[in-house]
């Protein structure tokens, strides 16, 4: 008993370094990517910087100012970063409850806009931040396609950055206990409630503020409205029918079915012009590496072999002679698959009979052994054919 006991306490033991060997782990991960994080936002900081009094320098030099680049759109976008650049990493294990919503009111603990309120935008569980709108805003570089949009030519646009959900709190109106005006509340920490689980799996809860009966409702979902828009197509036009199925032609073109599948699927009958060139080199280079190869005579003879073994395989016509070998050897051998023994002395005379009258048949295997006719048969071999 206690060698068991002792074995239990080592494997808890075990189980425990395990656990915090893992913790620790996931921890440096988090620190690292978010150090990252950090260093790459800082020299962004820097670079605005540098730009900003770059430009501030030109204007008090002006026509001595030097080329800094090709144009100011260069210079401009030398080397701001993307949108995907500024994201956050994604974090190792995603946060249980994630108490803010979008509609949310919340203060930036950190950063350039530290102490501000703004309502929050967007949300992203897996990388554990939030968006607030109009704050956290940098430069970013503009994607190739969004230039000359809208009449605008530079390759930067602000754009709200992710902040982390630590550096945000919640921001409530809460009854004061002396004069009983609702003001404003930092709301430290959350304490949540009633959590349940829909037909679908999606999880809900109640939140409130800690140590309080005050309850932070979620913000309602407001329905998008949508306007026209000159470029938006008719309804009218929509539901027009403009296309009639015949019988003379098919429904879908036939390069409209090779769109649809997959680019090199062996079902397509048309393929790009890239593509067969590409096969049809590879094509050539296979038939130059087989004539390069060295060919020894075990290889040739090995390759005569093959050759035979497929002619030999390859099915014959069943001539005269077949056909009458066939019948002999049934005729001299007992069929299991005839319901009565069949009278070998009546066959043989009924062919010798045909053979008299001449119906064209040959002996190709032959004089037939001599043989006791009354007693049972016994096996022979054959002559081969002459």
């Amino acid at each position: 008993m206690e060698r068991v006991i002792r074995r239990t306490i080592l494997a808890k033991a075990a189980a425990a370094r395990r656990y915090a060997r893992e913790t620790q782990q996931k921890l440096a991960y988090k620190r690292m990517k978010r150090a990252q994080y950090d260093a790459m936002l800082r020299e962004h900081n820097r670079f605005v910087a540098k730009i900003r009094s770059e430009l501030v320098e030109d204007v008090k030099m002006g026509p001595l100012a030097p080329v800094r680049g090709k144009d100011a759109k260069d210079r401009i976008a030398r080397d701001l970063p993307s949108a995907d650049a500024m994201r956050l990493p994604e974090v190792v294990e995603p946060r249980k409850f994630f108490n803010v919503a979008v509609g949310d009111r919340v203060v930036i603990l950190n950063g350039k806009d530290r102490n501000k309120v703004g309502l929050v935008k967007e949300v992203d569980p897996d990388t554990d931040s939030v968006k607030v709108q109009g704050l956290n805003v940098y430069p970013v570089r503009t994607p190739e396609y969004f230039e000359g949009l809208d009449g605008g030519e530079s390759p930067g646009m602000d754009q709200e950055c992710s902040i982390s959900y630590t550096d945000v709190r919640l921001v409530h109106p809460i009854e004061d206990p002396k004069t009983g005006v609702l003001r404003d509340a930092i709301v430290k920490k959350v304490r949540i409630s009633n959590v349940r689980k829909d037909a679908q799996g999606k999880r809900t809860w109640t939140r409130w503020v800690a140590f309080s009966q005050t309850e932070i409702p979620w913000p309602k979902k407001t329905e998008p409205e949508y306007e026209d828009q000159q470029c938006d197509t008719k309804r009218m036009d929509a539901e027009e029918r403009t296309y009639v199925p015949t019988l003379l032609k098919p429904p879908i073109p036939d390069g409209v079915i090779d769109e649809l599948r997959g680019k090199f699927s062996k079902f397509r009958d048309r393929h790009d012009r890239e593509y067969i060139e590409k096969k049809m080199r590879e094509d050539e280079e296979e038939k130059a590496r087989k004539k390069a190869r060295v060919v020894t005579p075990l290889m040739d003879i090995n390759r005569k072999i093959r050759r035979e073994k497929i002619e030999k395989g390859k099915t014959q016509k069943l001539t005269s002679n077949i056909l009458e070998q066939l019948g002999r050897t049934m005729a001299q051998s007992a069929t299991p698959f005839m319901k009565e023994r069949p009278n070998r002395v009546k066959i043989l005379e009924e062919i010798e009979r045909q053979e008299g009258a001449g119906f064209g048949f040959r002996p190709a295997l032959g004089q037939l052994p001599a043989r006791n006719l009354e007693g049972p048969p016994t096996t022979s071999q054959a002559a081969p054919p002459s």
